[in-house]
């Protein structure tokens, strides 16, 4: 009688003849393009060497199989990307561009290390135009804040007029039905110049996310803030002024600089809000027209209790983004630091909401 254990090694052998390599059914998944997630062709390309998954990336390029290239390159993102670094790969990526919306600074963050400086620039322009477009059409939903002020006469086609004041100062002609366009009381709505300071985390913690999200935050900014002056900070241990309050500065930079920076080290919370107020200081404007907008996940492990540098803001909004760690104690930390500084506190539980949070905060903020 056979023994088990020779029985039991018996059938491994057959699995293993009758079951492909990883590199097989990998090839056989790329080519027939079924809607699988990256991780899928992650876990396959595990057990790959750098060759092979240079070829395998190869293979999603000629088969346009966007979801195995993200795989490959969560995998091994030297060999993929070695395999980008071509026109082929340039070429690929431009048209999948024009379909897809943040697909390319997503796909930045993992090849702005190891691609050559002949095409990062290529994809770096076509990263910028995704965060571009995208925060465009988020902006344009945005309503910009302002206050109503009545004008003793109306202009033909303007959307609205003032009924009261109009009733009020022309009695006799609206009795005698004599009333003209000249009569009317005209609304003009007047933007307020305000002086606002985003303060964006940028912590290790965060990684490409978080950056993807400063650039595209920082955008909607700029175009929902265009007439206004803006100034934005972004701080992880230490803190940084990508744009002063009264600079000039185009948003092309702006977000080509954002996303060549680095999202690490440890998250000091209190050294990005003091940057912002010295900023904010600067200004001679009315403090009632003067703001921070603060984004985190309220998880500071460097510097003191941001509750105190909050207090010293003439208004302080904070948006709250979810933590990977302490999310309870972040979310408690937020809505401290919103209480502290006078201000709104909104909590997103994705980090595709915080554009469309901001734009709801610029709405009411100083209108």
């Amino acid at each position: 009688m056979e023994r088990w254990e020779e029985k039991e090694n018996k059938r491994l052998r057959v699995d293993f003849v009758d079951k492909p390599p990883d590199k097989e059914i990998l090839k056989f998944e790329i080519i027939r393009k079924k809607k699988r997630k990256p991780d899928y062709y992650y876990h396959l390309a595990n057990s790959l060497d750098y060759k092979q998954i240079k070829n395998m990336t190869y293979l999603a390029i000629q088969h346009q199989n966007l979801e195995a290239i993200m795989g490959l390159l969560k995998s091994n993102v030297y060999a993929a990307t070695d395999a980008l670094d071509t026109e082929e790969g340039v070429r690929f990526f431009a048209e999948k561009a024009k379909e897809t919306s943040l697909i390319m600074p997503e796909l930045y963050f993992f090849i702005r290390r190891p691609i050559s400086q002949k095409y990062k620039s290529i994809f770096r322009r076509l990263a910028r135009q995704s965060i571009i477009k995208t925060s465009i059409k988020i902006a344009s939903r945005g309503i910009r804040g302002g206050y109503k002020k009545t004008v003793p006469r109306y202009i033909i086609g303007s959307p609205e007029f003032d009924l009261d004041e109009t009733i009020q100062h022309n009695p006799l002609k609206i009795h005698k039905k004599i009333l003209s366009h000249g009569d009317i009381f005209g609304i003009e709505r007047k933007r307020k110049k305000r002086r606002v300071m985003m303060i964006l985390d940028t912590s290790g913690s965060m990684y490409g996310r978080l950056l993807l999200n400063a650039a595209l935050t920082t955008s909607v900014l700029a175009y929902n803030m265009e007439k206004e002056n803006y100034g934005i900070v972004l701080f992880n241990s230490t803190a940084m002024i990508m744009k002063k309050l009264n600079e000039r500065k185009y948003i092309t930079d702006i977000i080509d600089e954002i996303l060549d920076s680095e999202a690490a080290g440890f998250t000091n919370i209190s050294i990005g809000l003091q940057k912002g107020l010295e900023e904010l200081n600067k200004s001679s404007l009315d403090r009632q027209h003067q703001f921070g907008i603060l984004i985190t996940d309220g998880v500071y492990n460097r510097g003191e209790n941001p509750v105190k540098i909050a207090k010293k803001y003439p208004k302080l909004h904070v948006i709250g983004m979810p933590a990977d760690n302490d999310a309870d104690k972040g979310i408690e930390t937020c809505k401290e630091i919103a209480n502290a500084g006078r201000g709104k506190f909104i909590s997103v539980q994705d980090y595709k909401d915080i554009p469309r949070a901001l734009i709801h905060l610029l709405a009411q903020a100083g209108s």
